[in-house]
């Protein structure tokens, strides 16, 4: 058995395509398709910030942000509403809880970088003394 890491963005791309593949089934419930509208803004605000390539406290901050909504949708939205889904379709629920069950690598965003009052206090190598 293969031991795979996904990353966040792997599943929330997961999560995306089953609902992208079945939307006569969840489009049926005004609640979820307006979580899920929700949950792609936050997809898209991920892949723009990935793709500006920047490593800067605002980036990894939005990463973060933006992680955070869309789990937040998922666990407390998303993953509700779903389960009336499985009298109409067994296989897109299924598939749903396949996409949110991948093994997610812990920390997969940019670190973010320390505090700017840090960098004043913190030593730099240049103030260490000769001797």
């Amino acid at each position: 058995m293969q031991n795979t890491t996904h990353s966040k963005l792997d599943m929330y791309l997961a999560v995306k395509a089953v609902c992208d593949a079945k939307p006569s089934v969840w489009r049926r419930s005004e609640s979820f398709a307006d979580a899920f509208t929700d949950f792609c803004a936050c997809i898209e605000n991920i892949l723009r910030l990935q793709q500006t390539g920047r490593t800067d406290h605002a980036t990894a901050a939005g990463f973060l942000v933006e992680s955070q909504v869309a789990d937040t949708i998922l666990s407390t939205e998303m993953d509700e509403l779903i389960q009336p889904f499985e009298a109409v379709d067994v296989a897109f629920v299924d598939d749903y809880t396949a996409a949110r069950s991948l093994d997610i690598a812990e920390a997969n965003w940019p670190p973010l970088p320390t505090s700017p009052v840090a960098a004043i206090i913190a030593p730099r190598p240049s103030d260490a003394k000769l001797v």
